[in-house]
């Protein structure tokens, strides 16, 4: 608040100020205003006072006066009274359950009778062999007894492929011859019918050839039949090749090149044309310490084909000189040809073209 000492030299010196511009006549009355200097040191040690505004911040601690947040003990209304909620009326659906009397399906098993008007299945009561160890081409007999409509007898080889079939009663005898081109074991199998069921059993048989291969019996193939006669022997050759060899024998039945890949395990058979003293050159110069074909297999090398296409294509050069050691041989009843050579015994089966290395 301004003081009314200040106001009232405020008022005075306004009104000085206004006459100071009236026009005045004499300029000696100036000297009057020389007073004024001593209002305005007057006037600055009263606006101290206004200092006195602080009192109006004591109006703000008031609202301190809230912190009676007393109600901090409400808390105590934590009725848990709210858990009576889990009321264990939730286990009263439990009588749905009821509801599942699935027993009535029950009633299906009595729809199901096995049908008594099928007839029994066919049952082999019996089925032997008057022997089991015979050499090749003796008779035996069969003998079977089934209780069934119908039956068949199967004679198989080692592989369980089917040579000969033959119908029969449902029980008797049957004499049978057993065969020395189906290898060393022959297997009859007796099957019986009733309907559309059935009933098998099987009796094997073991051939002994007649007469004993060259190698030994025991590296014959199971599938192999019995040899026609005993092995001979005559003039021969072998060479080994890159990829196959090539085996001629001169005996009194034949005189014959061999001439086998090994792609396919294939092979294919000449007559020997050589005239003895002719020499070849289709094939080039060998390199790599690999040799050329000699005599008779250059002869097939330059005048015939391999299974599959040229002998050079299809074996590559020679891996080993000529060995022109005697060669043995000999045949079995199924057609095939057994031959020996350096590198072993190999049988070439005439009826698919393909050799095996059996010892």
């Amino acid at each position: 608040m301004v003081s009314k000492k200040f106001a009232t030299l405020l008022f005075g010196l306004m009104f000085l100020l206004l006459a100071a511009c009236q026009p005045q006549e004499e300029v000696a009355e100036l000297p009057t205003l020389a007073v004024l200097p001593t209002l305005t040191p007057s006037d600055t040690p009263t606006m101290s006072p206004s200092a006195t505004h602080t009192p109006t911040a004591t109006s703000t601690p008031t609202a301190t006066a809230t912190a009676t947040f007393t109600p901090s003990n409400t808390p105590t209304t934590t009725t848990t009274p709210t858990i009576t909620l889990t009321s264990t009326f939730t286990i009263t659906p439990t009588n749905t359950l009821t509801n599942t009397p699935v027993p009535t399906n029950t009633s299906t098993a009595t729809s199901t009778p096995v049908f008594t008007n099928t007839p029994l299945a066919p049952t082999i009561l019996s089925f032997t062999a008057s022997a089991t160890n015979v050499t090749a081409n003796s008779s035996i007999s069969l003998v079977w007894s089934s209780d069934a409509e119908s039956a068949r007898i199967d004679q198989l080889n080692a592989q369980g492929q089917v040579s000969q079939t033959f119908n029969v009663v449902p029980s008797g005898t049957l004499p049978v011859t057993v065969p020395g081109n189906l290898g060393t074991l022959v297997v009859y199998r007796l099957t019986v019918f009733r309907g559309a069921t059935q009933d098998t059993r099987s009796v094997a048989i073991t051939v002994q050839c007649a007469t004993s291969w060259f190698f030994g019996n025991e590296y014959a193939p199971p599938n192999s039949g019995c040899p026609t006669g005993p092995q001979s022997t005559g003039q021969g050759a072998f060479q080994a090749f890159e990829r196959g060899f090539m085996i001629y024998i001169n005996d009194s039945n034949r005189n014959t090149i061999y001439g086998a890949q090994n792609q396919d395990s294939r092979f294919i058979t000449y007559g020997n044309s050589w005239d003895g003293t002719s020499t070849y050159s289709c094939f080039g110069t060998p390199t790599g310490g690999l040799q050329a074909p000699q005599e008779m297999f250059a002869w097939a090398y330059c005048n015939t084909n391999a299974p599959i296409g040229g002998w050079s294509g299809a074996i590559g050069f020679a891996t080993t000189a000529i060995d022109k050691g005697n060669r043995t041989i000999q045949f079995e009843d199924s057609g095939a040809v057994y031959l020996d050579s350096p590198l072993g015994v190999f049988r070439f089966s005439n009826s698919t073209g393909t050799w095996s290395k059996i010892k």
